[in-house]
């Protein structure tokens, strides 16, 4: 293995570029070739293979026999299952959702920060982080959310296939006295807008003049693990996309995107 030198910054480079290497392996169709982790990474293949032999010796990766293909090793399915059992990546991220929660100083930017996640039939808040707002504004965790007029429940639909969540809006709609076909495929257009612009708004879902703004939190294989949603009051808190609170809160969903692997393997700096 390359030698292990103190890094700029106090890091060590080569636990930088095994972490890319990984990376690399969540995102490529395995076993991978060397050429593709190379092509991934912007390794040279020379240098690629020798950190995979000493990743292969601790058990990081294994190479399928007879051949330069290279798959997770033991070491790191034990990793996994460790982490998963412990705790999940989300609740990682909960000071990243505090710290957030904390800069709400102003109506217009919201009130509340709440994570969503669809479980089981239907969506709901998992967990909230108030602000430093003397309006509690929040719900119990648990309560259902309205697939049809949520902005929580509307931005996890999006992402579900029609098969999924089709009954559903139908039932909702229904209570409505809006059972029609054409509500329900404004529905689902409704869905792929808020997928290209990756934010759904409600405004008064729950209850009059509470607004909300919801982005997607996507893991490593590009899926949909949670919304971040932002509750204010109106009229300050407009709900707005392209708002100051919208803006602020698409951002926080691109970064913990990132530390949740979304988005292709960053190319390695050369280890000095």
């Amino acid at each position: 293995m390359a030698t292990v030198q103190a890094a700029r910054g106090g890091g060590v480079d080569a636990v930088e570029v095994v972490g890319t290497i990984l990376q690399a392996l969540l995102h490529l169709p395995r076993p991978a070739r060397l050429k593709d982790l190379e092509d991934a990474t912007g390794i040279p293949s020379a240098k690629l293979h020798r950190y995979l032999v000493s990743m292969a010796r601790c058990g990081l990766v294994t190479r399928e026999e007879g051949s330069r293909r290279y798959q997770f090793g033991l070491l790191t399915y034990r990793i996994g299952q460790v982490a998963s059992h412990e705790q999940s990546a989300l609740s990682l991220l909960e000071p990243r959702f505090e710290a957030f929660s904390a800069r709400l100083d102003k109506p217009e930017l919201g009130q509340v920060v709440g994570l969503g996640q669809w479980v089981g039939h239907g969506a709901t808040i998992v967990r909230w982080f108030e602000s430093s707002s003397p309006l509690s504004i929040r719900m119990k965790p648990g309560v259902g959310l309205g697939i049809t007029s949520s902005a929580t429940a509307k931005l996890l639909a999006a992402y579900l296939p029609r098969e999924s969540t089709e009954a559903l809006v139908r039932q909702e709609l229904l209570e409505q006295g809006r059972a029609a076909n054409s509500a329900v495929e404004a529905v689902y257009a409704e869905y792929a807008a808020i997928r290209k612009a990756q934010i759904a708004s409600s405004h008064g879902a729950r209850r009059r003049g509470l607004n909300a703004l919801s982005v997607p939190l996507f893991d490593h294989e590009d899926k949909v693990v949670a919304a971040v949603t932002v509750l204010g009051m109106g009229p300050q808190f407009e709900a707005l996309p392209g708002s100051s609170a919208g803006k602020r809160l698409r951002q926080l969903g691109r970064e913990l995107s990132a530390l949740l692997g979304q988005g292709a393997p960053a190319k390695a700096r050369e280890a000095a």
